[in-house]
């Protein structure tokens, strides 16, 4: 506290005077020092003002104000003035404080700086007229919109698509191979340890490129394989595993009816979770914006007992509206999401005069009743959602997409496997061109194109039973999430990392990659860019000129991408601190790497594509940031004379298998389709998966690939191209199709299967 200089009046007691008593003055206005006498000094210690709170403070437009409180030190009164906070208009605002105490000393100007931002990106639709206004603005721009995406599709075709994964130690068994080792993702096959229960699925064979790796005739064959009706295959296998002589048999089998393909499953304690579509989401994979391929399309969740594997019994299923789109599963709760778009009968979708006159009047009288999906349990219709839990974007947000509306919505719903219900759902009724899941949130990723320049909006919602909006963020670039592309996203220490590409016009190079960090403010729903790469301080790009990207993989605080064109250039970027990213080292080789897979601090390998065809796997020590190096290379096929091989775990990575086996072996598993010649059998195609090894990782420097043995499938026994593996103990299943190979890690020229 201020301390104030106070005037003594001192009275002078003089023996035989009264000025001890009633009869002299008391207030003589001077002080006795020493014997003599002087006038008091003046007051002039100015009083201090005390601000309650911060001197700078960020609110929401829209939100209410009040002064967090203000005193002066004595208590004099404090006056107010400076700028009139206004919450319904965005700016920066100072508010002043002054204080003068009796004495006239007037106090140091106190200031607060009250700064009034957007809301976040998106906002939850105020009423049922809002969301259809939203739904209607859609539909009205539709056809220009299909052109739009048409680019968006030419963009895709050109872009190939690309945390440690979970690894269990030696003595139990492999699981899906997925991005974030805490949430589950979908498969067609699962494994609990006893049983494999194997989906007839084709979804996991859409999102993958065979023709610039296959001869023409091979491509097209797989293709129309990939496309043959399963009709007779419409049940999931139950398989019963004995580890200790790798072998396998049916158990039980779970009959599916209708018209839906099963995308993947799921395994919870003694439940097991199916999920299914009428429409084949794998079939539209990069038409994933089209906005009518979403029409008409149902997807149901199915979960049975499987208490008893030889008599499975259904517990709850739940069908929804919408086209399935993706999911996840944490805990007990599964994350489903769909899309869904209105059917409006008699909307013609590219008009003519009349017709859109007549479009025109469908829209003016569309309800919401024609807007909401519908959702029905175990065949009862029940509430899915109300227009106040869908999300569109803020028009009045400076930062808004260039247009508004769209015809489809994005559901996103959490169902609860212990009391089989839906725990809550969300609506996002804007484009989106993708997901990512984090540990703890469900991004949504949105390309926005104006002109030639094009930016990615990142919406996040929290991975809970809640489904709360946490907030958006922009990120210049595109980026298309399919396939392994979501490895190109990455949450970390409060940072959401995102790698986008932005094409240019220039023939001689026409991708620029970039690295974007964004903060992540849940408070403020805002992700803020706080840095990007190449920049002004490091403006060195990555890549070389005209080279694409095609492996990503994040690794704590460092980044890992392959570009290639001629060779294939690895980088390593240093992300220790997020506000400085730097390319610390790069690495020249021959072919190019779509999968990487950190091993540990030290090693990283890649799964990719030689200069002769051929999937290589390459070993790379990465032990020195600034100089990473190979270990080599192995050309899976080539000693057997192979002409091309291809594997769907460079574009898929639940065809990838890994296990930590020991301090300094690691186990995996490489499913590859190959072309083989020879002057006595002539050309023969063959199926493969790889037993590989990875020793000496506890000593980076030499490490090595090894090759232990292979798993053959016949081609008579084709079922489609999809590829699983399981490691469990020492025995190892290849699942090609709905049948079952094995054999033990060492003895693998001994095979059992098809079981």
């Amino acid at each position: 506290m201020r301390t104030r200089l106070l005037t003594l009046l001192t009275t002078i007691c003089v023996s035989g005077l009264s000025a001890c008593g009633g009869g002299g003055s008391g207030d003589t206005g001077v002080t006795n020092q020493g014997g003599g006498y002087e006038p008091s000094q003046p007051d002039t210690t100015a009083p201090m003002i005390m601000l309650t709170g911060d001197a700078s403070i960020s609110i929401n437009v829209g939100d209410t104000w009040s002064d967090p409180g203000y005193e002066a030190d004595s208590g004099e009164t404090v006056v107010l003035g400076g700028d009139t906070v206004n919450t319904a208009m965005v700016g920066t605002y100072t508010i002043t404080y002054d204080a003068t105490d009796a004495a006239g000393n007037a106090a140091a100007q106190g200031l607060r700086t009250v700064i009034v931002e957007p809301k976040g990106l998106l906002v939850a639709a105020k009423s049922d007229a809002e969301l259809v206004a939203s739904i209607r603005r859609g539909f009205s721009q539709l056809a220009v919109t299909l052109d739009s995406e048409q680019l968006i599709q030419l963009e895709n075709d050109a872009l190939v698509a690309d945390a440690m994964p979970t690894a269990r130690s030696a003595s139990t068994f492999t699981t899906t191979y997925t991005l974030e080792a805490s949430v589950d993702e979908h498969d067609y096959v699962k494994y609990d340890g006893r049983h494999i229960f194997i989906a007839p699925s084709r979804s996991m064979e859409c999102c993958f490129i065979v023709d610039d790796v296959l001869p023409s005739d091979v491509a097209a064959d797989a293709e129309s394989q990939a496309f043959e009706s399963r009709e007779e295959e419409r049940g999931i296998r139950i398989v019963k595993t004995d580890p200790d002589n790798a072998a396998a048999s049916e158990v039980g089998h779970i009959a599916l009816s209708g018209n839906r393909t099963v995308e993947g499953l799921y395994t919870h304690d003694s439940q097991l979770v199916a999920i299914s579509t009428s429409g084949w989401w794998g079939a539209y994979g990069r038409d994933f914006s089209r906005s009518l391929n979403w029409q008409k399309q149902s997807t149901a969740v199915t979960v049975y007992d499987i208490s008893d594997v030889n008599a499975p019994s259904q517990q709850v299923s739940i069908e929804v509206d919408g086209g399935f789109v993706n999911s996840r599963k944490k805990g007990h709760v599964v994350y489903l999401v769909v899309r869904h778009m209105p059917d409006i009968g008699g909307f013609v979708y590219y008009p003519n005069e009349s017709q859109a006159v007549e479009n025109n009047r469908l829209l003016e009288n569309l309800s919401i009743d024609a807007v909401l999906p519908s959702v029905s349990i175990n065949g009862t219709a029940a509430p899915l959602i109300d227009a106040q839990a869908c999300y569109i974007a803020d028009a009045e947000n400076a930062n808004a997409p260039s247009k508004l509306g769209y015809p489809t919505m994005t559901l996103l719903m959490a169902i609860d496997l212990t009391t089989q219900s839906i725990a809550n759902t969300r609506c996002y009724s804007e484009p989106t061109d993708g997901l990512y899941v984090s540990d703890t949130t469900l991004y949504l990723s949105q390309v926005d194109r104006s002109g030639d320049v094009s930016r990615t909006y990142v919406h996040g919602y929290d991975l809970s039973e809640s489904l709360a909006y946490v907030g958006s963020g922009i990120a210049d670039g595109a980026l298309y999430l399919s396939g392994n592309r979501d490895f190109r996203m990455n949450e970390h220490a409060g940072h959401l990392r995102v790698v986008t590409t932005q094409r240019t016009n220039d023939t001689r190079d026409r991708f620029d990659h970039q690295l974007s960090v964004l903060k992540i403010d849940e408070s403020r729903l805002k992700m803020n860019v706080v840095a990007t790469l190449p920049n002004a301080e490091r403006p060195d790009a990555i890549g070389k000129p005209d080279e694409d990207l095609y492996g990503v993989r994040f690794f704590g605080d460092k980044l890992y991408l392959v570009t290639f064109e001629r060779i294939d250039p690895l980088y390593v970027l240093d992300l220790s601190v997020p506000e400085t990213p730097r390319i610390a080292g790069e690495l020249e080789v021959t072919g190019f790497s779509d999968f990487l897979h950190p091993v540990n601090e030290q090693l990283l390998m890649g799964l990719g594509q030689d200069t002769e065809g051929l999937v290589k796997l390459e070993l790379f020590n990465v032990a020195s940031i600034n100089a990473p190096y190979s270990l080599g290379t192995t050309s899976l096929g080539a000693s057997d004379g192979a002409q091309w091989s291809y594997s769907e775990a460079r574009y898929n990575r639940h065809a990838f298998t890994y296990q930590s086996f020991s301090d300094s072996v690691d186990r995996f598993l490489v499913p590859i389709s190959l072309g083989l010649q020879s002057e006595t059998g002539g050309y023969t195609d063959e199926d493969r998966l790889y037993l590989m090894e990875i020793n000496g990782k506890d000593n980076s420097a030499l490490a090595e690939i090894k090759e232990v043995g292979h798993i053959k499938a016949k081609r008579e026994w084709w079922q489609g191209s999809r590829h699983r593996s399981i490691i469990h103990d020492d025995a190892v299943y290849f699942i090609r199709g709905d049948h079952v190979w094995s054999t033990l890690w060492g003895t693998p020229t001994t095979q059992n299967g098809p079981q």
